[in-house]
């Protein structure tokens, strides 16, 4: 079909004849509405309402679309579309005209194919190079417009690519329409069979959308039944409300068949909503013959006045006839489908605005200004969080750093005072004696609970004088013991004198793995800090990884947390040497007080342990008090001289328990143990917040400051170079940027067109109608 003449040609049927109406503006800037947005690239990311042609292969689909926009499409053997190929007509006061553009969906992007074209004979070829330049995605397009590109057999059978022929002119209609590939059954030699597939996929993911209105282009030349694109419209479109079915080649129609296809062209086969349309278009040979757009159009509208059955249909059916009926018709329900969108529409823009604004707040913002001073920021920014993490964040609850430490170290004092020797003031039971030592069976255990109840502790709460739950039965000293070990400790001492070397024994013994919690605390906090403080370098300067000021941060830290861990631990086995010296304290005043309840204690128990022989222990028990016998004992013992006697006193006569030289023993040895180990959980911990955490932030800055050689002449380049980003980062931040610029154009669109109120019920005003709204 040759398209050669220009807009002044008479005879032009289009879908509207007045531009002068308030209807044709309305439907004119709605219309525009949609195509600004596909040229930002937003039919990839919004349901933006349109029209798609589809059809099975050889239908006679490109010979409508030639028809309605009044051009020639590329044709050659087999499938001639092998991309989306928009059409978007504009009818507008000047001489005709037409542009190529290529909308790259990767890119999200339009690129200008080519100068205007004014002659209606070129516009075939644009579109061939145009499609070769979709299907050859690695070519510089403008090499292959001009011929210049080395080109071979195509990369890609077919392209989600998209070819824009945007048409203008006074005797243009306005619509816009996707021509897509024509759904194939089968592939040639030298195919890919992966083309049936890539096609469905291609025409499905357009045409499924809701707002998608389906031109269904059926051939009367062959079985409906066999045409697939008639069953992929019916599968995504179950109801028919979206899909406009049209018949073609009616003149291929066998004689005595008619009746079926009429049947769909009254809509009693098949219904769907819009109805079924007819159309005639230039036979092959009419083609090669060079028929022109007017006289194809003028032997349209001959065939079905003057041909049956068509020419005797009431004129119901016979408005449904012809190219001219069937572009009003998709002009008239693309505007409603689109003024019915158009309000849901400006809701997801501004909910896809929201979420772009969120995903941007997220992401670090761009760097710009003085490398140097941009670089010193970042750092100051990161030793700030630095110095929060070691002062402690309330925010951070159970988890922050100080808090773990916290808690850390009252696990620590616990399991220090767990290893207190666990005195007991009488004899080892029968069967233990002699095959102890001072490894206890591992079947006998202790559990006390007891308080000082003579005193409270820093907390207000009673001191606990033994640690809770069950003991380690290494810890368990049974009084025989402790004498045994004091007898063969002598050596010059007078009777009833023993060693001081017994004590210190039994301090040594029970501080001697005083290292194994300290050690389990000191790890902990220290993989603690190195976790949090590795979170921070990545917080601060993952995103210039490219660059490796992240990895020369993370160095700069680790260097220095090892330089401070190995400081600390210097001073945490001092701490402990010095307690395994020697037992010392020149807080005596608490010694002595721990001494003197510790010794009440251990008597109380071996009082409550240790049998007395008949009247003895009938006395100190309390057995005989208030009775006749006592008192007359109380009344002789007083005619002897011992006046003033009462039970307590009486007791006091008795000869002293041979055992008082050990318990004196223990309860110093306890006693002492009280003292020292809450001195040393006190400074381990100091130690370790001291040392580990406060001199590491406190010589941070000097230690980045020498490892990055500031000074250097070299340092602005270095700087420089730390700011090259994490290109993962650049193209999240550009691509959600260009994405805010797109739909926040979008938004001022939809917001601002002219005589017209976009409403949130789902209505459409005119500025003529706005009065009696």
């Amino acid at each position: 079909m040759s398209f050669s003449g220009t807009d002044d040609e008479p005879g032009f049927a289009g879908g509207l004849s007045n531009p002068e109406t308030t209807q044709y503006k309305l439907r004119r800037q709605v219309i525009d509405i949609v195509n600004h947005l596909m040229s930002y690239g937003l039919q990839h990311k919004l349901d933006l309402p349109g029209i798609a042609v589809i059809g099975s292969q050889s239908v006679g689909k490109s010979s409508l679309i030639e028809s309605i926009s009044g051009i020639t499409l590329p044709r050659a053997t087999g499938t001639c579309t092998r991309c989306p190929i928009e059409c978007r007509l504009s009818r507008v006061d000047r001489e005709w005209s037409c542009e190529v553009y290529l909308l790259i969906a990767r890119e999200l992007r339009e690129v200008k194919f080519g100068d205007v074209i004014k002659d209606k004979r070129d516009v075939e070829d644009r579109i061939r190079r145009a499609q070769l330049a979709v299907l050859n995605p690695s070519k510089d397009p403008l090499k292959v417009l001009d011929g210049t590109a080395a080109m071979g057999s195509n990369e890609l059978s077919f392209s989600t690519d998209v070819v824009s022929v945007r048409i203008s002119g006074r005797n243009v209609d306005d619509l816009s329409f996707v021509d897509l590939p024509g759904i194939i059954v089968s592939v040639r030699d030298g195919n890919k069979d992966s083309d049936i597939d890539d096609v469905r996929n291609l025409v499905t993911g357009v045409i499924k959308k809701p707002s998608c209105l389906i031109l269904l282009v059926i051939s009367c030349e062959s079985d409906i039944e066999n045409q697939g694109a008639r069953r992929l419209a019916k599968q995504l479109d179950p109801t028919g409300d979206r899909t406009i079915p049209v018949l073609t080649k009616p003149d291929r129609i066998a004689a005595g068949s008619y009746r079926s296809w009429l049947d769909l062209l009254e809509n009693k086969e098949e219904r769907f909503k819009h109805g079924w349309y007819c159309v005639k278009q230039a036979d092959q040979e009419q083609l090669e013959g060079g028929i022109t757009w007017e006289d194809a159009r003028k032997n349209e509208r001959s065939f079905f006045d003057k041909k049956a059955p068509w020419s005797q249909l009431d004129e119901r059916i016979r408005s449904r006839l012809g190219t001219p009926a069937l572009t009003n018709a998709l002009g008239n329900t693309l505007f409603d489908l689109i003024v019915a969108r158009l309000p849901g529409l400006l809701r997801e823009v501004e909910a896809r605005l929201e979420t772009i604004q969120k995903e941007l707040a997220k992401l670090p913002s761009k760097v710009e200004g003085d490398p140097v001073t941009e670089v010193w920021k970042m750092i100051e920014e990161f030793k700030s969080d630095v110095q929060a993490l070691v002062l402690g964040r309330a925010q951070d609850g159970e988890k922050g750093l100080i808090q773990n430490f916290r808690a850390s170290r009252e696990e620590f004092r616990e399991s220090i005072f767990q290893q207190a020797p666990d005195f007991k003031p009488y004899d080892c039971p029968a069967g233990l004696y002699g095959s102890r030592s001072l490894d206890v069976d591992q079947s006998i255990s202790s559990t006390t609970d007891d308080t000082d109840s003579s005193g409270e502790g820093a907390t207000g709460e009673l001191e606990r004088l033994e640690p809770s739950g069950t003991r380690n039965p290494k810890t368990l000293i049974y009084i025989d013991e402790v004498m045994d070990m004091a007898r063969n400790a002598a050596t010059r001492e007078l009777p009833e004198n023993y060693p001081y070397a017994v004590k210190t024994y039994f301090v040594g013994h029970f501080m001697k793995n005083w290292h194994i919690p300290t050690e389990k605390l000191y790890q902990k906090i220290e993989r603690l800090f190195s976790d949090e403080l590795t979170r921070l370098v990545t917080k601060h300067f993952s995103r210039f990884a490219a660059g490796a000021f992240d990895s020369e941060i993370q160095n700069i830290v680790m260097s220095q947390l090892e330089a401070c861990s190995t400081r600390a631990k210097e001073r945490i086995r001092a701490c402990i040497a010095l307690e395994q010296e020697e037992p010392f304290t020149i807080n005596e005043h608490y010694l002595q007080d721990y001494k003197t309840k510790y010794t009440h204690r251990y008597k109380a128990a071996r009082r409550h342990h240790v049998t007395r022989e008949g009247v003895l222990q009938q006395i100190m028990s309390g057995q005989v008090d208030n009775t006749e016998s006592l008192r007359n004992a109380l009344f002789h013992l007083g005619e002897l001289g011992f006046d003033g006697l009462d039970v307590e006193k009486l007791l006091r006569l008795l000869p002293p328990d041979p055992a008082d030289a050990m318990i004196e023993i223990m309860a110093e040895v306890r006693a002492y143990y009280q003292v020292a180990f809450k001195r040393f959980v006190d400074n381990i911990s100091m130690i370790i917040d001291y040392e580990l955490l406060k001199v590491f932030y406190r010589t941070l800055s000097i230690a980045i400051l020498t490892k990055l050689s500031s000074n250097g002449a070299d340092f602005r380049d270095r700087c420089n170079s730390f700011l090259n980003e994490d290109p993962s980062i650049v193209n999240l931040r550009d691509s959600l940027t260009q994405d805010y610029k797109r739909f926040e154009s979008a938004r001022l669109k939809l917001q601002n067109i002219p005589g017209v109120s976009v409403l949130s019920a789902g209505r459409l005003i005119a500025g003529d109608d706005m009065d009696s709204f």
